[in-house]
């Protein structure tokens, strides 16, 4: 009896944590097959910050970020903050840059298999500014 009930247990973990909202704070989805963003804006000074979507005034329809869906939301809802950041996912890896003023978002795609490099990077930046 013990180990139906194991694997009744482990099934309903698993499928629990196979759901995504945007609103879950985790999910097994939200890593698997996704593309996430990495934003962060430079400040007077040179202090960088870590950015939310909520302070861009973007909303996206759930935890992937695409370079597509990216342009969607700006053109949508364009930013006052000038930013800089990471896409790093399943649909390829992208450094962005944008400027309020033109109203103009920058992507450079990553080369393969240095995106990871890139994240260090730009996490080393953000905790010595």
């Amino acid at each position: 009896m013990l180990p139906w009930l194991v694997l009744l247990a482990l099934g309903v973990f698993v499928v629990w944590g196979a759901m995504t909202r945007p609103t879950r704070p985790f999910s097994w989805g939200m890593y698997s097959g996704s593309t996430k963003g990495f934003l962060w804006t430079e400040e007077a000074g040179g202090v960088r910050r870590i950015l939310r979507y909520e302070q861009l005034r973007l909303t996206p329809d759930g935890h992937v970020l695409s370079v597509e869906e990216l342009r969607r939301l700006i053109e949508s809802t364009p930013p006052s903050i000038p930013f800089e950041g990471l896409i790093i996912g399943s649909g390829g890896h992208w450094s962005v840059a944008y400027e309020p003023g033109s109203r103009r978002l920058v992507t450079t795609r990553l080369a393969e298999g240095s995106e990871l490099a890139h994240l260090a990077t730009a996490l080393r930046r953000l905790s010595e500014g």
